[in-house]
């Protein structure tokens, strides 16, 4: 049984938890109408024990007003931004389908690298979803860039369509933005920033580029451009390093779309591509036949995630099943924590809707409430440093507008992604085109000592502690679980990883995981998790009930 299934958050109705990061949670909903009317949303909402962030508030804000008067079909969407009595939430379009971490995780799996026209369709697309907020107008003519700050793998979606989505405008710079940056706080994604970026100068679309230079090169060549044994090593090496062209690492890469990417991560900005748009240009006259159509992207989706998108479909098919047999009337919403009640084109100009307006209305309100909060000394007293990063886990990509079959992406919970064993995971190296791949090592005769397999009772709050951190822990537990040979796990629709999990945070109470071996089955395991807890499972795959 889902926990968190029935629930309601504004008019939606919770199907599912999709992930959880540090600021933030993400959830699956929907809302009905007439005549069998369904809208299907993803929901992000604060968590219960920042919702006292004066500061991620803001920033929540500015994320829906930056994007609601946003529509260009690779930005996904937002439809509206709620209240609760406990919080912010916001209702944004559902994408079924995966992140480019995922989607070179998938080929990693099948030992055989990303087609060269999926990456380059996939560069096209982002340049023009950038040049569009880059370029940006609003309602009143007043032109309003917006510079997206994180343009990173782990932001940048897929459809099983074949349609490239560009998301989480979180720490989005607009004219205007409620969110303050505080001298020596540098903001994105270590490894994908531009050099200036680092430096905490002044910034334009620019800046964008050369981060999506970045994700080019590295998905041509499946390594890391900047890797670096930490963030400060990645932050040193975007200014210091040298930028071997992609053909030095890929000799499948032809000169003209070297050329394009190099340009892009030219470490002065008036050297770069001057906007989107150009970029977008270079890209298709360098690609030439290359470049994958919608049609063979989607073709490339389903493959490597048939699975994936069956299951999804299946949540979906159970939403509709449950509308239907549910009894007349209204029906309660599942309460499952004391602490919360869960809650391309080249055009430039988009088309305003009623709709639209109303939720800028929205923003702006509360926005108005936002700016009159004092800054928290804390964030006043930031370190003035260069190197200074604030850690703001924001939910989305990457985070958690990874609203479809994405692990969470909480750093202190997910591990790092599982590749084959015979590439450095810390590269994500492809093998050359026309070279036969490393055989991974043979997998040791796998033990079955199994720890931890009764029903503990569970254990007891300190008398008097009513926070909402210890509230929330007596909702969750955490699992290890060691499968032989290596298997995904899911929970629900949610992708918990590959074998071993390691110290992996799960509703507590009896839990139905689904265990995808590498052979193509799909088994069951029944396990109970604790409240406040810890328990460990070590299995052989064979011993697991097939579904």
């Amino acid at each position: 049984m889902d926990l968190y299934r029935g629930e309601q958050i504004g008019k939606y109705e919770v199907i599912t938890r999709l992930s959880v990061g540090g600021m933030a949670e993400l959830f699956l909903g929907f809302t009905s109408g007439p005549g069998g009317f369904r809208k299907y949303v993803a929901l992000k909402r604060i968590l219960p024990d920042v919702r006292s962030n004066e500061q991620f508030e803001r920033m929540f804000l500015d994320e829906a007003r930056i994007t609601a008067a946003f529509n260009h079909p690779n930005i996904a969407q937002v439809y509206e931004l709620g209240e609760e009595d406990d919080g912010l939430f916001l209702a944004m379009e559902f994408i079924a389908g995966q992140n480019l971490d995922q989607l070179t995780d998938a080929c990693l799996r099948r030992r055989q690298p990303l087609p060269l026209g999926m990456s380059l369709a996939v560069g096209r697309d982002v340049c023009l979803a950038l040049h569009y907020a880059h370029s940006f107008t609003g309602p009143s003519g007043r032109p309003s860039p917006v510079i997206h700050r994180d343009v990173a793998q782990k932001n940048i979606m897929v459809t099983y369509d074949g349609v490239v989505k560009l998301l989480d405008f979180g720490i989005a710079k607009a004219r205007g933005s409620l969110e303050r940056t505080h001298v020596g706080t540098v903001k994105g994604t270590a490894g994908y920033m531009s050099p200036e970026q680092v430096r905490g100068d002044p910034l334009d679309g620019r800046s964008d580029l050369f981060s999506l230079g970045v994700v080019l090169w590295e998905l041509v060549t499946g390594q890391r451009l900047f890797a670096g044994e930490t963030e400060r090593d990645e932050m040193l090496n975007i200014l210091e390093a040298p930028i071997p062209s992609p053909r030095q690492r890929a000799s499948h890469v032809s000169e003209e779309v070297a050329a394009v990417i190099l340009k892009a991560l030219e470490r002065n900005a008036g050297d770069r591509w001057q906007s989107g748009r150009d970029m977008a240009r270079a890209l298709d006259e360098a690609s030439g036949r290359m470049m994958f159509d919608l049609e063979r992207r989607a073709s490339l989706m389903r493959s490597l995630f048939q699975a994936k998108m069956a299951s999804t479909q299946a949540l979906l098919d159970s939403a509709d099943e449950r509308k239907a047999s549910a009894p007349s009337g209204p029906e309660p919403a599942v309460i499952v924590s004391p602490d919360v009640a869960e809650p391309e084109g080249w055009d430039r100009t988009p088309a305003r809707s009623a709709a639209d307006e109303e939720l800028a209305a929205q923003a702006a309100a509360l926005s108005a409430r936002a700016s009159a909060m004092p800054e928290d000394a804390a964030t006043r007293d930031v370190a003035r440093g260069p190197w200074a990063v604030l850690l703001l886990a924001l939910v989305v990509a990457g985070g958690l507008l990874v609203w479809k079959l994405v692990p969470a992406l909480d750093e202190d919970v997910e591990p790092e992604p599982t590749v084959p064993a015979y590439m450095d995971p810390r590269l994500r190296q492809f093998p050359e085109p026309g070279q036969p791949p490393v055989p991974p090592p043979p997998v040791p005769d796998a033990g079955s000592a199994v720890a931890g397999s009764g029903e503990p009772p569970e254990p007891r709050p300190k008398e008097g502690d009513k926070s909402p951190r210890n509230r929330k822990s007596m909702q969750e537990g955490r699992l290890t679980l060691i499968i032989k040979p290596e298997a995904e796990v899911f929970l629900g629709l949610k992708s918990l990883g590959f074998t071993p999990l390691r110290n992996k945070t799960l509703p507590k109470g009896k839990q139905s995981l689904r265990i995808e071996g590498q052979d193509g089955t799909h088994r069951e395991l029944q396990i109970y998790i604790p409240a406040g807890g810890y328990i460990e499972k070590t299995l052989l795959l064979d011993d697991i009930p097939l579904r």
